[in-house]
């Protein structure tokens, strides 16, 4: 992929001078790069010296940046003689967008600097995932208290399908009544008038999964009315469903752009698979007037709540105490083989208290209890959340060389999972460099341009005069992704400089509204 791109071979060499004489040879060609925008008497910050890879895909080029307020105001030579409050020489370093987070999780009151997620360059993140939202009435109450804390990344946000049946009234329905049809459409369509990108949905999950493709399409409608976008994490991601799956989020791709959340195909297998995947997606993008797309993280266990271990009787609103009074023989056997078909105990990995970082499998040995026993009568379906290595490398790897396809974390500050702390290094320090899975340029594409389009984000993801200055000034071969599944924790390194509305500050991201 790197053949004949002079810019990218700073990509695949470590050596000292050979990086010099690049820097260099780039110089060479300073002259052709197109002068735009304007500089004041007067300018916030003058980035020098930069190799610029501005967030399209485009080859990266030599350059300058002039940034004035919250904005991009010039791009391009600028003479020595310029006055800046800041001069930040980039010389050797890559300027880029900031990257977007499209598949966030975390709460603003509680970690409102969220540093897990600027660590690793993520100048925006995007809340409200899954389905769930907060159950404020009405949202634009929720946006303005936001509004109000001193922020680390920007934020935007979706409104929860499952919160919205919460609040109208409908629940665990699995038929609501044209009236609660009318209500939850009602909130819909206020809190998109409020701000909100677009609906999440969690058919996996309770409450969603007692949706109907009904239910459903009519909320697309209104998301469409707003040209906001659905993410769904779809009901299952098994692969012998996957299709069904895809045809549930693409009936309601009539109405509306729809976006795949966290694209995996539990117990899929191959290239040739994803490439199915990939092709059915394609011949919906091709056939509809909406956007079709999805998001990927590169690792290959998932995070979720234990209880997509239990068949649905097991759930709310049924009464979990009846249930394994009355059937914990179907339910031993129904976990038993939910759990081997998932790679068995061993690749279940808990996240919270209190088993936190053992495996099923250590856990059901240190207890002398076989495994099933331990999720059905001392965990429970509400009891904990864990990781699950059920992924295929090969087919996620292929999953995530589509071009409509955007990185994402799906992480959060305390998730017990390494990609909420090192997704996005991840990408630069081993699918750029190490493996040559992308260029530098299709890599931050994939990170910035590409989740801002999908997500409606205006004026964000690209080095371009007029778009807003969020901004990483780095050396790629210093990024680091120091989380692990042992110690998920640990901040990724090597963004040391990060322009978040055009300042150095922490602590100056903004909540979005669409």
């Amino acid at each position: 992929m790197f053949t004949n791109k002079i810019y990218d071979c700073q990509f695949m060499i470590n050596n000292f001078v050979q990086r010099i004489f690049l820097i260099f040879f780039m110089i060479a060609f300073y002259s052709c790069e197109k002068n735009h925008g304007k500089i004041f008497n007067q300018n916030d910050i003058w980035i020098k010296n930069g190799s610029i890879v501005d967030g399209t895909g485009s080859r990266m080029f030599f350059s300058d940046i002039v940034i004035n307020g919250d904005s991009i105001s010039y791009i391009g030579k600028v003479s020595k003689d310029i006055n800046a409050k800041k001069i930040i020489d980039a010389k050797g370093m890559l300027v880029s967008p900031g990257f977007i987070d499209s598949h966030s999780h975390g709460n603003p009151f509680k970690t409102p600097l969220f540093e897990n997620f600027t660590s690793m360059g993520v100048t925006t993140i995007t809340l409200g995932q899954d389905g769930t939202s907060p159950s404020v009435d009405p949202y634009s109450k929720w946006a303005s208290q936001i509004e109000d804390l001193r922020l680390g990344p920007n934020i935007a946000s979706l409104v929860g399908h499952g919160s919205l049946r919460m609040r109208s009234g409908i629940g665990y329905k699995t038929k609501p009544t044209d009236n609660e049809i009318k209500k939850i459409k009602s909130l819909l369509r206020d809190d998109l008038s409020s701000g909100a990108f677009g609906m999440s949905t969690g058919l996996e999950y309770v409450p969603g999964r007692y949706a109907q493709q009904s239910e459903l399409n009519a909320l697309a409608k209104t998301v469409g009315e707003f040209n906001g976008v659905i993410m769904s994490h779809m009901r299952t991601e098994n692969n012998s469903t996957m299709e069904l799956d895809l045809q549930e989020l693409f009936g309601q791709g009539d109405h509306s752009n729809v976006h795949i959340s966290h694209i995996k195909v539990v117990y899929g297998k191959g290239i040739e698979r994803a490439n199915e995947i990939l092709n059915y997606m394609k011949e919906k993008r091709q056939s509809s007037m909406f956007s079709v797309t999805a998001d990927i993280y590169p690792y290959l266990a998932s995070y979720t709540t234990i209880g997509i271990l239990f068949p649905e009787y097991a759930l709310p609103p049924n009464n979990y105490s009846n249930v394994l009074k009355n059937r914990r023989s179907d339910l031993l056997s129904y976990v038993y083989n939910k759990v081997i078909i998932r790679n068995g105990p061993e690749a279940t990995l808990f996240g919270t208290a209190p088993y936190k970082g053992l495996t099923l499998k250590e856990v059901s040995d240190s207890l002398n209890r076989p495994f099933q026993e331990i999720i059905v009568d001392i965990i429970g379906p509400n009891g904990a959340g864990a990781a699950y290595f059920t992924m295929d490398k090969d087919l996620q790897y292929q999953l995530m060389k589509d071009e409509n396809i955007a990185i994402s974390s799906d992480g959060s500050p305390t998730m017990y999972h390494p990609r909420g702390y090192g997704s996005f290094a991840k990408i630069i320090e081993q699918f750029v460099l190490k493996e040559n899975i992308f260029s530098i340029e299709e890599a931050v594409r994939k990170m910035t341009s590409l989740p801002a389009s999908l997500l409606g984000i205006q004026k964000r993801g690209k080095i371009l005069v007029g778009y807003k200055a969020d901004i990483l000034i780095f050396d790629p071969i210093k990024i680091k992704s120091n989380a692990t599944f042992s110690n998920p924790h640990l901040l990724a390194s090597g963004f040391d400089n990060i322009i978040i509305n055009g300042k150095t500050e922490i602590g100056s991201g903004i909540f979005l509204r669409k």
